[in-house]
């Protein structure tokens, strides 16, 4: 895990530029304090910060080049299935120097080419810079776990892991994007596509590969989960549930690998209860395996009575972190530096504290339980997508079968709000979303609609595994750039077996009505998975997440914080708010949480 920058051009490499790349390294150093290295040439330079996790020698220093010398790597991330793909290409004939995943990745592009890419099983973004031919080719993993951002200005094409690095292009226009924007006020969205919150700074999308060349950057995608729908797959529910169980064993065990401590992230909800339980089952770990809980004493929003009825199950020593309202709010600005953009609500501040806490026990991997509800349907909202699956198909008694139970079982109101929207016509969907946003400008908020991904591609899933497509294409990423900011603002590499990318291909092809039944979300992880857990968890019918207390807005340093933040945003977004617009905006935590986001990024920004 590291950071990466990176600056090329064919008119010609200069001392400022190689200057530029060892402040943008130096902007990163908290992605890779172990290690440091700058590569140029007249055409490109490439800067590297090292997280040594693999092969902790000095053999997995980087840039690294190829045993010619022609092609320069730099990487962020990690290929698990690096031994495996190693011994394949020794297969082939190449001959390794060192024991790191870096070597293999270098070899195994030179090998295959762009389709390296359908070989690997991790997470990454990486370049590589030919020496012959002055091009650069970039790439990032399947699902977008780790970043890359990039800008063009005058003809020369600057990346980096981190917004922060690019901020500090000379000339660079951070003018704020409407459109993300709006994705954020009205949907609680960010990281949809390739936009971030600055006219000029991109994002290489995920599942996508780029080059750039003297004809200018070409970007192509290689891999989307809508290719793995309908593919006639495995239709016995006893075949499934052991598939399902092996592989997600499988990405745990590849996700151990670690010359490193190891720990685990653990709420009170199935996910990381499953992957503590595979752990143990499997001895995977062993006795005071580490793991990591954030607790909020007396609160409903604290889970560690269920993080102790599992302790009593698997012989982990728990450790906890302890956020508070203050402490979110004198940490603000560190936060929202942290993350680079806003975020879109105070869990996130408790996932920051919680990766602090790790750091200072020592734990430099860690295994977490992201991506568990995109691909087995975990959000109670999925109900709405699934129900208008059902009504349009014409499966009326399944459809009123379903609802009957959703509404026995006491889910939440997102389950009959989502239905209701989809069934509704465009225009009356645009009026209730305004209804819902009275704050905002009708000018902005009519001319952003028309052009936003989350309401024009995302809202129109047809039926439930189209809505998880649509999750992996424009949700997921940015609750995966929160946790890459959090877990490496303290060096720390989060690792998350549910988006292993077999597991995934493999579940989007199963029938829905496995995935939610009876009313029951994640049904089939329960069929499959809940043996790992305990009943306690698996029986539970609420969804808390990563649960913070909302409170929090409502103490006094915060009630102060959001006057001043909503003042600022009045004057330095006239054409966004409407006049007067805090008396206007519903009081929920959410609101208040983004509005103090909004202005403190604003406020940080060059």
């Amino acid at each position: 895990m590291c950071g990466i920058a990176g600056i090329i051009h064919h008119s010609g490499i200069h001392q400022d530029d190689i200057d530029l790349i060892a402040r943008m390294n130096e902007l990163q150093k908290h992605r890779g304090p172990d290690d440091e290295g700058i590569y140029s040439d007249k055409h490109c330079c490439l800067g590297h910060r090292r997280l040594s996790i693999i092969d902790l020698s000095i053999n997995g220093h980087q840039p690294f080049y190829s045993d010619d010398g022609r092609l320069i790597l730099t990487f962020n991330g990690e290929i698990y299935n690096y031994i495996e793909l190693r011994d394949e290409l020794e297969s082939l004939g190449w001959i390794f120097k060192t024991k790191t995943d870096t070597e293999v990745l270098l070899k195994a592009y030179q090998q295959f080419g762009k389709d390296c890419l359908t070989k690997f099983n991790g997470m990454f973004a990486f370049a590589v810079y030919d020496t012959k031919t002055h091009s650069l080719f970039l790439a990032r993993d399947r699902v977008g776990i780790k970043p890359l951002y990039y800008v063009i200005a005058d003809h020369k094409l600057y990346f980096a892991s981190e917004i922060k690095a690019l901020r500090v292009i000379p000339g660079i226009n951070c003018s704020v994007n409407h459109q993300s924007l709006f994705d954020y006020l009205v949907f609680n969205r960010t990281d949809v596509y390739d936009e971030t919150f600055v006219n000029d700074i991109k994002r290489l999308p995920k599942g996508h590969w780029g080059e750039f060349s003297h004809h200018g950057l070409k970007i192509e995608s290689w891999w989307d989960a809508g290719s793995f729908l309908d593919l006639r797959g495995e239709n016995n529910l006893e075949a499934i549930i052991a598939g399902i169980e092996q592989r997600l064993v499988s990405a745990v065990d590849l996700r151990m690998r670690s010359d490193v401590p190891v720990g685990s992230c653990l709420s009170g909800g199935l996910d990381s209860s499953i992957l503590t339980g595979i752990l143990f089952r499997n001895k995977l770990a062993g006795t005071d395996y580490p793991t990591f809980t954030v607790s909020f004493p007396g609160h409903r929003v604290d889970e560690t009575q269920y993080v102790e009825a599992l302790n009593q199950q698997y012989p982990f020593k728990n450790h906890r972190a302890y956020p508070t309202g203050k402490m979110a709010h004198d940490g603000l600005k560190e936060f929202v530096y942290t993350n680079d953009e806003p975020t879109t609500g105070p869990s996130f501040y408790s996932q920051y504290a919680l990766m602090r806490a790790i750091r200072e026990n020592g734990v430099t991997v860690l295994l977490d339980g992201q991506g568990g509800d995109e691909s087995f349907g975990g959000y109670q909202y999925f109900h709405g997508f699934y129900l208008n699956g059902l009504f349009w198909k014409q499966k009326y008694l399944k459809f009123l079968h379903n609802l009957f139970k959703i509404i026995l079982r006491g889910q939440d109101k997102t389950a009959y709000q989502t239905l209701a929207f989809q069934l509704l016509p465009d225009a009356q969907r645009k009026q209730l979303l305004f209804k819902y946003h009275p704050y905002i400008d009708p000018d902005f908020f009519y001319t952003h609609i028309q052009t936003s991904r989350i309401y024009n591609e995302f809202f129109d899933a047809p039926d439930l595994n189209g809505s998880l497509v649509r999750h992996f294409r424009y949700k997921l990423e940015h609750l995966l750039r929160m946790e890459d900011r959090n877990s490496m603002a303290f060096s720390i590499e989060a690792r998350l077996p549910y988006l292993d990318y077999r597991l995934i291909e493999y579940i989007l092809n199963v029938s829905e009505d496995l995935k939610i039944k009876a009313g029951e979300t994640k049904y089939l992880q329960k069929m499959a998975l809940g043996q790992y857990s305990i009943p306690e968890i698996v029986n539970r019918k609420d969804k808390i997440g990563f649960g913070t207390p909302q409170e929090w807005l409502d103490e006094e340093p915060w009630k102060k914080e959001t006057a001043n933040s909503a003042r600022y945003c009045e004057e330095a977004f006239s054409t966004v708010f409407k006049k007067d617009f805090l008396r206007k905006m519903p009081k929920n935590g959410t609101n208040r949480w983004k509005i103090n986001q909004l202005a403190v990024w604003h406020e940080l920004l060059p």
